[in-house]
């Protein structure tokens, strides 16, 4: 349960000293990427003006030079992130999961493990290799949530399969079937013949809601019709549809097991620092905050503590 009312301003002011220790270190490393770009600008200048001039001997030392320059520059760039993220991601990222959430792991290089992805059934190709960060797992009242970001990859393709953030909710009691509810954007022909074909569902077939709006968003593939309706009541299908307006993505959701999954398409590489502009700022923390508490808002959002379908 959360310890205490969520208050941005409060837990800004708890964590803003720390921020000011990493913003020390973003302006040194800005400052370093900024005299080297101001070098390779006047020499790329003076390129010119040797040009004009038609003092082709000195043309070689400047470009050399420039090229020095721009090295430099992505050298300085590289060493920035590098300082820069781990920092950042500890102060701002763990600081507000500690406040608003119980029994906080936040693990900056890793990932939601390869086997919950393939169990969720909400990737449509098979996942042979994923790639991820910001691992986050806390504790919600009675349930265990963790999420990643997360990208996925069938065989040789180099283009993902899915890019976003992905959610597992871990309940004490088990779901006797499988129900996939996916976004219609995601969904493809031969989806529900896939899972039966493969063994990953056993009889599936497709389930239609009385809840329109939900039916034009998403498509349910269930083994057991009652059940799935036990589950997708009305009141969790108009919090599932608020949960996605909300997001305003693609947003897909299965009950397998003992799981809740919830997949989230996402291009934006989330809780990253920047490093031009001060990262102390409030409107900048604030924007992690609201993405950070949609995420994780799951459980309120969902109701999924009372879990009327078990």
């Amino acid at each position: 349960m959360k310890p205490q009312e969520k208050n941005f301003d409060e837990i800004y002011a708890k964590i803003l000293p720390d921020l000011q220790s990493v913003e020390f270190i973003r302006k040194k490393r800005a400052g370093a990427i900024q005299k080297w770009r101001t070098f390779g600008f006047i020499s790329l200048g003076l390129m010119v003006l040797v040009i004009y001039l038609e003092l082709y001997v000195s043309l070689a030392i400047f470009l050399l030079f420039t090229l020095f320059c721009v090295g430099k520059d992505m050298e300085n760039i590289h060493n920035a992130k590098q300082d820069l993220r781990p920092q950042f991601k500890k102060v701002a990222i763990f600081g507000l999961l500690d406040y608003f959430f119980d029994d906080v792991r936040y693990i900056p290089n890793q990932r939601i493990s390869i086997h919950l992805l393939r169990k969720s059934l909400l990737i449509s190709n098979y996942v042979y290799k994923h790639l991820g960060e910001d691992f986050i797992e806390c504790r919600m009242g009675k349930t265990d949530v963790c999420l990643s970001e997360i990208e996925t990859y069938h065989l040789n393709n180099q283009n993902p399969t899915f890019k976003g953030v992905f959610i597992a909710v871990l309940f004490n009691k088990r779901f006797t079937t499988k129900t996939v509810i996916t976004n219609r954007k995601n969904h493809t022909l031969f989806r529900k013949a896939k899972l039966n074909f493969f063994g990953d569902m056993k009889d599936a077939e497709y389930v239609k809601l009385e809840n329109l709006e939900f039916n034009k968003n998403f498509i349910v593939i269930a083994e057991n019709q009652i059940e799935a309706r036990f589950k997708l009541t009305p009141a969790l299908m108009e919090k599932m549809l608020d949960y996605k307006n909300k997001l305003n993505t693609a947003v897909s959701f299965s009950f397998i097991d003992k799981y809740l999954y919830i997949s989230i398409e996402s291009e934006v590489n989330l809780f990253e620092p920047r490093l031009f502009k001060s990262i102390t700022e409030k409107e900048f923390i604030r924007k992690n905050y609201i993405h950070l508490d949609l995420l994780t808002s799951v459980v309120e959002d969902l109701d999924l503590n009372t879990r009327i379908w078990l």
